[in-house]
This record gives structure tokens, C-alpha cells and sequence, in this order.
């Protein structure tokens, strides 16, 4: 007899939004020349939108480079954003000082990962993908 898996997805579309991200933007000038004018701009994160509601996880995946880690430390105002707009709670996050923006970290965990320390450089992909299921 074939064994069965729990398939069930929870329905959070009732939960209260705990964290709005809303057009997003961070933008790096490039400086150059002797008096280091910006006459251009790196634009790491552009745009970027989400919801994220009580009970759920966020993950952000992409490609090295594709500003993963920026769109997090500007979430969390350890970057500042060029626009855009936070949300924690229904609190606008982006203008919080002080006291209160170190209260209001408090509630946001940010984990990169470090994929030397997770992946083992001894097994092929398939290995560490098929890992958990053996």
C-alpha cells in the first residue's frame, strides 16, 4: 500500500500582513573622476514588491549577484533604500529612528546563507539533493 503525504497547504489569506515591501529600489552611484562626481548608477534592486503575513516564511532565491542580500538589508535599514516604501506591523519602518528602529529589528531575522558552510564540495548535486530523501 502506497504511503501518503501530507499535501495540505494552509490558507493564509486571512492573516494580518506583518511586512509590506513596496517598490523597493536601491541604487549604488558610481563614482569617478578627481572630485568623485556620480554621473551613473549601479541599480542593485529594482522594484521590488511583497506582502508577507503572519505564519508565513520568506525566501529570496536567485543567482549570485541578483541582490538578494541587498533587498534584505534595506528591508531592515541596515542599507538605505534610494525609494520605496517598509512596512512593519503598519508602522512605516523607513522612517523610524533611534530607539524605535532598533525595537522594530528586533522583529525581523535575516539569514544568509553562507553555501560553503551548507553545501559539501565532495558531493554532486544530485547527492545533496537526494540526500534528505534517502
Amino acid at each position: 500500500m502506497a504511503e501518503e503525504k501530507n499535501t495540505d497547504v494552509k490558507d493564509l489569506s486571512g492573516e494580518k500582513t506583518i511586512l509590506s515591501v513596496k517598490n523597493l529600489v536601491k541604487r549604488f552611484p558610481i563614482k569617478n573622476g578627481v572630485f568623485g562626481r556620480s554621473n551613473a548608477s549601479v541599480h542593485a534592486v529594482e522594484d521590488v514588491s511583497f506582502d508577507l503575513r503572519r505564519k508565513e516564511t520568506l525566501a529570496i532565491v536567485g543567482e549570485s549577484g541578483c541582490g538578494k542580500s541587498t533587498t534584505g538589508k534595506c528591508v531592515l535599514r541596515l542599507t538605505e533604500p534610494t525609494s520605496g516604501t517598509v512596512e512593519l506591523d503598519g508602522e512605516d519602518f523607513t522612517s523610524l529612528k533611534g530607539e524605535d528602529l532598533k525595537r522594530a529589528r528586533q522583529k525581523m531575522k535575516l539569514i544568509f546563507q553562507d553555501p560553503y558552510s551548507s553545501l559539501n564540495p565532495r558531493m554532486t548535486v544530485m547527492d545533496i539533493i537526494g540526500e534528505p530523501i534517502d
